[in-house]
């Protein structure tokens, strides 16, 4: 993933852990709020200015407040995601410049994933809501609206498999060496076996 995904949302991520998706809302759902702000900021006072010209200044600062909104929308668009990592998927929600939260999901706990589109404007501009279910209860995350729904969780399979695969891997590596550390550690301390004693056990082993 980029370095500016990685930058802009380094505070939610853990040390190591790389963002390798971002699953944002689509945008068709704010294009409502961008159109009232584009006729409240920038028709309305473009009439006032027509009529009365010599309130010039208010429609300007009228006109600027409009654009900190409009950025204000974009920036919640960008904010609300699932960041899709190298350990799991961290749900994040921005509700203002002092206000955000996030939920953290690992791999290993999630039971399963689906996605729903549903109404013609979804089918059409293909969006709807991803579902995660969590392990050991009713619990889901949930992210809504969202931007091609399909390819979100094939991502999301994809990701899972990898990361359990490499777990695995890892497990089964610790305990190889484990197990080797105890050997040496029993060898340190009695010895290794003579002959005789492996005769023995041998003879004991087959009676």
């Amino acid at each position: 993933m980029s370095a500016l995904h990685q930058y802009l949302f380094s505070d939610y991520l853990d040390d190591e852990e790389e963002v390798v998706f971002v699953a944002h809302r689509h945008f068709f759902v704010f294009v409502p709020d961008i159109l009232r702000i584009l006729v409240f900021h920038l028709l309305i006072p473009f009439g006032f200015w027509f009529l009365f010209p010599q309130l010039l200044w208010i429609y300007i600062i009228w006109f600027v407040i409009g654009i900190f909104r409009t950025l204000f929308v974009i920036q919640d668009w960008y904010y609300d995601c699932w960041l899709i990592t190298n350990m799991g998927v961290i749900g994040v929600e921005w509700t203002g410049y002092f206000e955000r939260t996030s939920s953290r999901v690992e791999y290993q706990s999630i039971e399963g994933m689906g996605y729903t589109i549903k109404g013609v404007l979804a089918t059409m501009f293909n969006y709807g809501n991803v579902k995660l279910a969590k392990l050991g209860g009713s619990t889901f995350v949930t992210l809504k609206d969202a931007y091609n729904p399909k390819k979100i969780e094939r991502k999301l399979v994809s990701f899972q498999e990898k990361f359990m695969k490499e777990k695995n891997f890892t497990d089964q590596e610790v305990l190889k060496q484990l197990l080797s550390d105890l050997v040496i550690e029993h060898v340190k301390k009695h010895g290794l076996p003579n002959s005789e004693e492996e005769d023995s056990q041998v003879k004991n082993i087959s009676k």
